[in-house]
């Protein structure tokens, strides 16, 4: 195998002044990048490669329980649906039931790709 490179340990702090609008900009470019404002900075230098991570999305942790409880009672009617159709009952409740959960299926893949755009 050959040589890999040392890592350089990051031993030393460099301090400067800036103004208050100066440093939230900063930060919000970095936080739009998804990088720390050092990893930012050594970019600026020229020290590091950019590596872009894609920036993990804000969503309100009580509309993540509301879908994760939506999902959770889909996904029993659903297998009472499939458990309904493998014994035969095709009736029109069965078949309601189905079209039912295919509008709310649609209706929650609206509003989690609204949800991605914010």
């Amino acid at each position: 195998m050959g040589n890999a490179p040392t890592k350089e340990l990051l031993t030393e702090t460099f301090v400067f002044r800036c103004t208050a609008s100066e440093k939230a900009q900063l930060r919000a470019k970095a936080e739009a990048a998804g990088l720390p404002a050092s990893t930012l900075l050594r970019e600026a230098l020229g020290l590091t490669e950019a590596r872009r991570r894609k920036p993990i999305p804000r969503v309100d942790p009580a509309f993540v329980l509301a879908v994760g409880r939506i999902g959770g009672n889909l996904n029993q009617i659903a297998r009472w649906l499939n458990q309904a159709m493998k014994i035969g009952r095709t009736d029109l409740d069965t078949l309601a039931l189905a079209r039912h959960l295919v509008v709310i299926e649609r209706q929650l893949d609206a509003l989690l790709d609204e949800v991605r755009r914010c």
